[in-house]
């Protein structure tokens, strides 16, 4: 009873009782909309990592001092790009602070992850990619077509190391002949981003005789291969007179340089690959359209020579008056026919004419009738015409204004008319006006 009368009065307090569910919403609401812990990124030391089947990754990260649980979904892990977490790695996480409402516990929604140490040059890097990306650097349209058959190729890169080795060993066992013209020059380090740049400024000398250009390294970790991220070395690609190919080893991220070149490759063997045809697959080629050619040819000379014996042996080569005796027997049919047609013709048009012969009889008599009509019309006619009226010893009054009178009492004394007559006309003044005849 006594736990009864508590709730009681608890409930009719007017206190404002939360449920749980509506505290952990409230605070997921609230921490999801600080802004100071939402896009942030977090450094730390890798624990409790599970790959889980739905593919979502868990773990938590740990300082000194403390530990988060982290949530990184499949969505968002996808674009690691084949870097595998590993327990007691240490990265640096982007991502938000957001909260499990079933339980009422926070973690951090990680969208992306990179090695601890690099994440200030990716964020540069990334800002410079979408600059150059902005100024069109990037647009495929400034993409020139890599040379069928270049004779010569220039590459911009260590003399002492092993790519100028693997471009020399893979450019000669495609086609030995191939000439290759090296512009040593520093790939990292200080120095490296204005060694590069006069290394590819100087293979497009005219001079040169350079076809196209391979620029880049070998393989080397994400601080060795930082130089041609530079800006100064991703606008030489770019401004290169002569198409350029970027051949920079890379496993996971791909440089800003492969963006800007002409073509790229993910080695300098694959770009010498990419660059250098196979000669005996250029000497198959030409067999093949010397086969071709040949065959071609043949045939034709066939078809000629088969036209050439048709002629020859046709009736027209023999006597050439003979292609006209058709057409001429032909022209004298078609006048025969046209003879015979218009004697037909001539014949049911003089049997036409002669069931209307009578017509000439029938047009007089209607044009007599219709004679007399039109005189007996006419004379009808001029008997009610104001003319044969005045004929007959009328006249018409008209006043000065040409309206003619038809009223005794529209006239008015020392009034000027007009009198006019079946011949002639006269002028009057009217002297008197009265309604009778006495």
């Amino acid at each position: 009873m006594d736990n009864l009368a508590r709730i009681d009065t608890v409930q009719n307090s007017g206190m404002d009782v939360w449920s749980v569910s509506r505290l952990n919403q409230t605070i997921s609401a609230i921490l999801q909309s600080e802004s100071a812990i939402q896009g942030i990124w977090l450094e730390g030391e890798i624990f409790n990592l599970t790959y889980h089947n739905s593919g979502h990754i868990y773990f938590s990260l740990k300082d000194e001092r403390s530990t988060v649980n982290c949530t990184f979904f499949r969505g968002a892990n996808q674009k690691l790009k084949g870097l595998r977490l590993q327990n007691g790695m240490q990265i640096m996480a982007y991502g938000g602070v957001s909260v499990y409402q079933p339980r009422g516990n926070y973690q951090f929604n990680v969208q992306k992850v990179t090695l601890a140490g690099e994440g200030e040059l990716r964020l540069r890097i990334e800002q410079l990619k979408k600059k150059l990306h902005d100024e069109g650097l990037f647009s495929p349209e400034k993409k020139r077509p890599i040379p069928f058959l270049p004779l010569t190729i220039g590459v911009a890169t260590a003399s002492t190391g092993a790519a100028i080795q693997d471009i020399i060993r893979v450019s000669r066992s495609r086609f030995p002949e191939i000439n290759i013209l090296l512009a040593p020059c520093v790939v990292q380090g200080e120095g490296a981003v204005p060694s590069i740049v006069a290394a590819i400024e100087a293979l497009n000398d005219p001079s040169l005789g350079v076809d196209v250009i391979i620029a880049g390294r070998g393989g080397g970790s994400f601080e060795d291969l930082m130089a041609f991220n530079e800006e100064q070395v991703v606008r030489a690609y770019a401004n290169s007179r002569l198409p350029i190919v970027s051949a920079v080893g890379h496993e996971i991220d791909s440089p800003l340089t492969d963006l800007a070149a002409d073509a790229y490759a993910p080695t300098p063997s694959a770009a010498a690959e990419r660059v250098v045809p196979v000669r005996q697959d250029l000497e198959q080629m030409l067999d093949d359209a010397d086969y071709r050619m040949a065959s071609a040819l043949s045939q034709r000379l066939r078809n000629v020579k088969e036209r050439v014996q048709r002629v020859s042996t046709s009736g027209v080569y023999e006597n050439p008056m003979a292609i006209l005796r058709h057409p001429s027997e032909r022209l004298q049919w078609q006048l025969r026919e046209m003879q015979t047609s218009m004697q037909s013709i001539h014949v049911q048009s003089l049997r036409g004419l002669e069931r209307f012969s009578h017509l000439s009889v029938l047009y007089q008599r209607e044009l007599d009738r219709h004679s007399r009509r039109y005189s007996l019309l006419a004379e009808r006619l001029d008997n009610y015409s104001p003319l044969g009226t005045l004929k007959r010893g009328f006249s018409v009054v008209r006043d000065t204004e040409g309206k003619v009178v038809r009223r005794f009492d529209s006239l008015k004394p020392d009034q000027e008319v007009e009198l006019l007559f079946a011949e002639g006309k006269a002028r009057a003044r009217i002297e008197k006006v009265q309604k009778d005849w006495n």
